[in-house]
């Protein structure tokens, strides 16, 4: 999610006098993470072709493709000056309590997996509390995102420890969700303190917004980048065993 491509430009807590310095930028202009995304959305489409596909491919692909529409839409309203905040904070919410409900399914603790039940009912609640009654729908959602990034690097560390305690015949490297949980824990451990506290920049050089712009955009294609290399995974690999 590059909410940065409407946060530096339309939230009134935000910037907003910086509309034209990044919508020039050639970066900006040609947006290359949603590329990626699309690429990543091919190579599972082809991995598809396997009978034997995992429980989570087929909302794994769904949800790629709405990342995808919900970016192109966002990215859209952007290029025309148009706020588009309200998109990515209900995005915000699918795309958390998802990927919680995602890592939920890795794992096979049930005392871990009912606490991730729980949390992926709470956290929706909580977010829609946030974005009708205090944050608002125009203005970036800070506090459901750097709530979310906390439940998914907790989640995707519940993942990793059990993998080690309980370490299985197939390798990590050739297990599809080890590449998916690696992404999950290496973007949102990056993106919470650098997108966290996005209301609170506003005052900031243009060349920082810049700067933190293209470090979002790198860390969307390498999060990508992980997903497309578990579908692989899966396509290889589960072949051959």
């Amino acid at each position: 999610m590059s909410v940065l491509n409407s946060c530096f430009q339309y939230s009134p807590s935000c910037v907003s006098l910086h509309v034209l310095a990044l919508a020039h930028n050639p970066l900006y202009r040609l947006p290359l993470h949603v590329v990626i995304y699309i690429l990543c959305l091919i190579i599972a489409l082809f991995s598809r072709i396997k009978n034997q596909r995992p429980h989570y491919f087929n909302s794994f692909i769904l949800y790629i493709l709405l990342t995808i529409t919900i970016e192109v839409i966002a990215w859209w309203y952007s290029l025309h000056r148009k706020n588009n905040l309200i998109f990515y904070n209900f995005y915000t919410i699918i795309n958390f309590t998802y990927l919680i409900y995602l890592m939920r399914s890795f794992l096979q603790n049930r005392k871990v997996m009912s606490i991730l039940t729980w949390v992926a009912i709470v956290y929706p609640v909580f977010a829609s509390a946030n974005m009708i009654f205090f944050q608002g729908l125009h203005t970036f959602n800070t506090y459901s995102f750097i709530c979310g990034c906390t439940l998914t690097v907790i989640a995707s560390i519940a993942y990793f420890y059990e993998r080690i305690k309980h370490s299985g015949p197939q390798s990590l490297l050739h297990d599809p969700t080890f590449w998916i949980s690696t992404g999950i824990l290496f973007y949102n451990t990056c993106s919470l303190p650098m997108n966290g506290i996005l209301n609170v920049i506003a005052n900031v050089p243009l060349y920082v917004y810049k700067i933190i712009y293209s470090v979002n955009v790198v860390m969307n294609i390498i999060l990508y980048l992980l997903f497309s290399i578990s579908f692989v995974c899966n396509l290889i690999f589960r072949k051959s065993s």
